[in-house]
């Protein structure tokens, strides 16, 4: 079936894939629509586990919108998760719920069954927040049953198929997450304008292939929408501050 034309300039709508992966140091997401107004640009990477680097271009928390049962019927009763320090990662597969959420959940993994593969309990009152997917249909891997998308998107199709071999797993090093703690202790993680670059500041994005556009396109934004275009040029700010006064970790 051929996949539907996307509007120009409109981001793709999100991956609703959310594998859980117990070996992965790190969450990460691959849309910014997920991300709340926490969110952080910033320029890293994580490495997969053949070694493979993957970038990301920011950081942020996550809520997502589960399932309140396996077979849920009624559409206004939802549970949900918060993640935190969640890595943006375009290009990853899909997303990934790592180790980290363990440090406030219990994973209960199977039996499978024909509704579910295992639940997500939160720890401070032992409520079961998430679902896993069953797999008897495939592939092999912990699926998060997401109730809805982020508001105001439709999901896109999951990059996972039924009988599909992956190797999920995302890792995040220590000296990366060093380098965003000095970052954020000089206070460089904050926007300052959204006006339209000065003629300075678009010699030294040109020096370095960023444009405007490419940003907006990078982080889901929406050139037709004026606050979208404000948002791209805050970026472009951030990430030119971080590039001068990269920190020696």
């Amino acid at each position: 079936m051929a996949s539907m034309p996307q509007q120009p300039g409109k981001p793709p709508p999100p991956c609703p894939a959310w594998v859980f992966s117990i070996n992965s140091n790190t969450h990460v997401a691959k849309d910014r629509c997920w991300f709340g107004k926490d969110y952080i640009p910033f320029r890293s990477h994580v490495t997969d586990m053949g070694g493979g680097s993957v970038e990301v271009i920011g950081m942020g928390t996550v809520n997502i919108t589960t399932m309140s049962s396996p077979t849920q019927t009624d559409q206004d009763s939802h549970s949900s998760i918060s993640l935190k320090n969640v890595l943006h990662t375009p290009a990853m597969l899909c997303n990934i719920i790592g180790g980290p959420i363990t440090n406030n959940h219990t994973i209960v993994c199977g039996p499978t069954t024909s509704t579910s593969s295992g639940r997500i309990m939160d720890d401070s009152d032992g409520r079961t927040v998430a679902y896993f997917k069953s797999m008897r249909q495939g592939p092999q891997l912990y699926q998060l049953q997401v109730s809805a998308p982020p508001y105001g998107h439709h999901f896109g199709a999951s990059p996972l198929l039924p009988n599909g071999h992956y190797m999920i797993h995302a890792f995040w090093s220590q000296r990366e997450r060093q380098r965003f703690a000095v970052l954020k202790s000089r206070n460089l993680i904050q926007a300052s304008g959204v006006e339209v670059l000065t003629e300075s500041e678009g010699h030294w994005f040109g020096k370095r292939h960023m444009s405007e556009d490419a940003i907006l396109v990078a982080y889901g934004l929406n050139k037709d929408r004026k606050e979208h275009r404000e948002e791209g040029r805050a970026i472009m700010r951030i990430l030119k501050s971080h590039a001068e006064n990269e920190p020696i970790v």
